[in-house]
């Protein structure tokens, strides 16, 4: 019998494109997209959310998941992941000049956390930038916070001090989870995606939504509800009284010159502040 062709992990890079992806940096092949964030109960524009792209110069814009494990297994991330935050708060600061007052959201990975230079390269972006530390936010997956929660704690700690923000990435609710949580900080949670997708054919999911906005309003914790792809999740989500919402509903992401044409249509088409 004929031997079947061995598939490929669609998650993994190609085998040319990791030996490429050690001078990506070098050769200024990455750059940063922006997903729009957005009260969904006062239509107001809420902040951005930043993420990573390679423009590779023969196989075209990439996304994360063909590259970001690698980046990751091989510990360029340290290096890319400062890369981004200072791209990041820059952008920030130079909307800021320009009157926009909204948060910008950093992803954060595991190995780049955990390494020893995180705190100095945080602190660093925002003395070069000069970016309001209180509108940056500093995202984790829950795994990154609570499985190294000896060495997360004095972390985190030390990052408060600057003033930024702390949100937790694909949350799903439940009241063990939030509870586990509740002595790093965190000031703002995301839904997972794929929980939100689900919300409309399962009635625990949204009692359990519920139950996590209301526990959140004791804790001031901002409710944000990631993937929103049509008016019915939107309205449901209203009904049960999440703060802000991204997805496709609202916006794809965006380069930075492009966010400055949705904010200019945005303060005119909606009328609501920036």
């Amino acid at each position: 019998m004929a031997k079947r062709p061995a598939t490929s992990d669609p998650k993994k890079p190609p085998h040319g494109l990791i030996a490429e992806l050690a001078q990506a940096l070098e050769r200024d092949e990455f750059f940063l997209v922006y997903q729009p964030t957005i009260d969904l109960q006062t239509n107001a524009f809420a902040g951005v959310e930043a993420l990573i792209r390679w423009r590779h110069p023969q196989r075209g814009v990439l996304k994360p998941d063909l590259f970001i494990d690698e980046l990751e297994a091989s510990g360029q991330i340290v290096e890319v992941g400062r890369w981004a935050l200072n791209t990041a708060c820059s952008q920030g600061a130079i909307w800021h000049d320009k009157g926009y007052r909204f948060a910008v959201s950093v992803n954060v990975s595991p190995k780049q956390f955990e390494s020893g230079e995180f705190v100095d390269d945080v602190a660093g972006a925002l003395a070069a930038s000069e970016f309001d530390p209180a509108l940056l936010v500093l995202e984790f997956s829950q795994t990154t916070i609570l499985e190294t929660k000896e060495s997360s704690l004095p972390r985190l700690h030390e990052l408060k001090a600057f003033g930024v923000r702390f949100a937790v990435d694909d949350f799903e609710p439940g009241r063990s989870v939030l509870d586990d949580l509740q002595e790093f900080t965190i000031d703002v949670v995301k839904l997972d995606r794929q929980f939100i997708a689900g919300m409309s054919s399962s009635s625990s999911a949204a009692a359990l939504v519920r139950e996590l906005v209301q526990r959140g309003k004791t804790r001031h914790l901002q409710i944000i509800a990631s993937g929103i792809e049509n008016a019915e999740q939107r309205k449901q989500l209203q009904i049960e009284e999440v703060n802000t919402g991204q997805g496709y509903l609202f916006s794809v992401p965006h380069e930075a010159e492009e966010i400055d044409r949705f904010l200019e249509d945005f303060a005119i088409f909606s009328g609501k502040p920036l």
